[in-house]
């Protein structure tokens, strides 16, 4: 193994990101798209624990919606890594720029779809949310200057963001989950 390659390549990345974070501070902190995504990793959150969760399922509902955030950052930071898609505003250099997506727009939106009208099927509200999120979604994040895509179209999102949606509406309705108990 070469150990001065490794050194080399991880200096340059560090030197790379410290350009990048100087760039943050400078040209998108305090910016209204810097705002806007703040407000995106905020307000979701409140509305739906405040307003709109059904008390008696917020176990549940959280349950899922943590699984759509593990999988949905994962699959967000893979497909940036790889020259995908990139996000173009990040709320912190320190953190994926996709935090308003994947920690807070994806599981909340999940979660309320789950609990609006329970007795509609799920794969109608798959269909509805990949749909939507693909095409409505995907597209007003491009024309705000939020999310770029670069090796990607809209159709490709369609069938992870159904996946999702059908795991997270199983988990959340998962008939396995006991009480802890002694």
């Amino acid at each position: 193994m070469d150990w001065e390659k490794i050194d080399k390549i991880q200096y340059e990345f560090t030197e790379a990101y410290h350009k990048v974070s100087q760039m943050w501070r400078e040209e998108i902190l305090f910016t209204w798209r810097w705002w806007l995504a703040v407000a995106l990793s905020v307000i979701p959150w409140v509305w739906w624990w405040f307003f709109f969760r059904k008390k008696n399922s917020t176990g549940r509902l959280l349950y899922a919606g943590y699984f759509v955030i593990a999988i949905s950052l994962t699959a967000d930071t893979i497909g940036d890594q790889m020259g995908l898609w990139e996000y173009r505003v990040e709320v912190t250099p320190y953190l994926p720029a996709m935090v308003p997506w994947d920690l807070t727009l994806m599981p909340v939106v999940i979660m309320s779809l789950i609990q609006i009208k329970p007795h509609i099927k799920p794969v109608y509200k798959a269909i509805f949310f990949s749909v939507a999120t693909a095409f409505v979604g995907e597209e007003l994040a491009i024309r705000l200057g939020l999310y770029k895509m670069l090796d990607w179209h809209h159709t490709y999102s369609i069938l992870p963001y159904f996946v999702i949606y059908l795991i997270a509406n199983k988990l959340a309705n998962t008939k396995t989950i006991e009480p802890v108990t002694e």
